[in-house]
């Protein structure tokens, strides 16, 4: 494939991340891809033998991975985990309120619409969620805690903060991210 190849292809995983966030796998359809991309709908499939399904997974992986690369600079940037946390929590707030609450995470809308029917993107998505308890628990381990803690208040980040996006999305307010935010501060003042 070219030069010019790579990019439309890489286009169309981007354009596809930005469907999937603001509107879920049902709603984001090839024609609408094609539109947004201005390429036929045989660019698809030749890019992508697996068709939608395959799209959407390379789509996920590449907003897990920028999600995640985000998730790093912040832990490595910040003297603790209470400050970190904050700060993740702080800027997923502004990512929701400057797109008018159409944005949230870019996973959980697909997660939840696919799972257990399309397995190739679900299966995607358990990886994109699984690469990020890793690198909480991970940094956590880092910073003196116990393996089985770090898994365990990984976990409560991440549960905290796909809820928190959710009823912020629904309820088109900061409030519950606000409020989760400061729960998940606390844990750290409990461990």
């Amino acid at each position: 494939m070219g030069k010019k190849g790579g990019s439309t292809k890489q286009r169309m995983i981007e354009v596809m991340a930005e469907l999937l966030e603001t509107g879920g796998y049902g709603a984001s359809g090839l024609s609408e891809l094609g539109k947004e991309t201005n390429t036929p709908k045989g660019s698809l499939y030749f890019h992508f033998p697996g068709g939608k399904d395959e799209l959407t997974s390379l789509a996920l992986l590449h907003s897990g991975n920028q999600l995640n690369s985000f998730f790093l600079s912040v832990l490595a940037g910040t003297e603790s985990p209470a400050q970190a946390i904050k700060q993740v929590f702080h800027t997923l707030e502004e990512r929701i309120v400057s797109s008018e609450y159409k944005k949230g995470c870019p996973i959980a809308t697909t997660a939840m619409e696919t799972a257990g029917s399309v397995p190739l993107v679900s299966l995607t998505c358990s990886e994109v969620y699984s690469l990020w308890l890793k690198t909480f628990e991970s940094y956590l381990v880092d910073k003196g805690y116990t393996p089985r803690i770090a898994k365990n208040l990984s976990l409560s980040l991440l549960s905290l903060w796909e809820g928190a996006l959710l009823l912020s999305k629904l309820q088109k307010s900061p409030e519950p991210l606000r409020v989760a935010a400061k729960t998940a501060e606390s844990l750290f003042k409990q461990n």
